[in-house]
């Protein structure tokens, strides 16, 4: 054999080792991508399931909101009815205060504590009548 055939047969062996190694190489990377679009596959799915139920609570939270807003203006105006009572049961206890008291306020009189009999049967009429409104 001459110099130029040994060449050329280390030229031959150093490029089917360079085919191996490019065909491993490959098929190690086709075996990567198969686990990349696997992994892909199960995000996907997995995401799905996580808006869906993003979505449902989101749609609860609204609905629980919306709820809550009801619930907040029927006590809002609930407790506006009430605002009358407080102030007739302020009025009784002011002039209760007067009618026991050492030294009544000028002007009071056994009238004013029959107003304050007939104010304390109508705010007992008015808080029965509440009561019975919106059950």
């Amino acid at each position: 054999m001459t110099g130029g055939q040994i060449a050329g047969l280390i030229a031959a062996v150093a490029f089917v080792i360079l085919v191996i190694f490019l065909a491993v190489a490959l098929v190690q990377t086709a075996k990567l991508l198969k686990k990349l679009q696997d992994t892909i596959k199960e995000t996907t799915k997995m995401l799905t399931v996580i808006t869906k139920n993003t979505d449902r609570i989101l749609d609860q939270s609204g609905r629980l909101v919306d709820k809550t807003n009801t619930l907040m203006d029927d006590v809002n105006g609930k407790s506006s009815k009430l605002n009358p009572l407080f102030d007739t049961v302020e009025n009784l206890g002011n002039k209760a205060a007067d009618a026991t008291s050492d030294k009544p306020k000028e002007g009071f009189s056994f009238s004013s504590l029959l107003s304050l009999a007939n104010a304390a049967t109508i705010a007992k009429g008015a808080s029965k009548i509440m009561s019975r409104k919106k059950r």
